[in-house]
């Protein structure tokens, strides 16, 4: 082999290994992004974290709250349906009367005392 050749190859592989270090540079500078993205994530999800644990607190605070207001409206349901019935037999009650009032004028021919 010639001097020139020889020079030449070793201007190729020095080319190449200059590739590869900038190649292995850039993947250095990569990993070091993600690192820093996950170091990132990982502060997020502990506040995150946080968060969750007061937003649990302040739910269990109001769940017997959100109960109480459960029980109220079923109290206040079952307070209309005792109404209307309440009202149906005063409804019954008053019709019955006039009926016997009824009865008692057309029976006697004079209204009750």
């Amino acid at each position: 082999m010639s001097e020139a050749s020889v020079e030449r190859t070793l201007g190729q592989i020095l080319g190449e290994l200059k590739g590869i270090d900038d190649r292995l540079k850039r993947a250095d500078d990569s990993r070091a992004v993600v690192h820093r993205r996950l170091d990132e994530v990982s502060e997020r999800l502990s506040h995150v974290e946080g968060e969750v644990e007061a937003t649990k607190k302040t739910v269990n605070d109001m769940k017997p709250v959100t109960d109480d207001m459960a029980q109220l409206r079923t109290q206040a349901a079952g307070a209309g349906t005792l109404g209307r019935w309440l009202i149906r037999i005063g409804i019954g009650v008053v019709t019955l009367a006039s009926w016997i009032v009824a009865g008692y004028t057309w029976l006697t021919g004079r209204p009750p005392p």
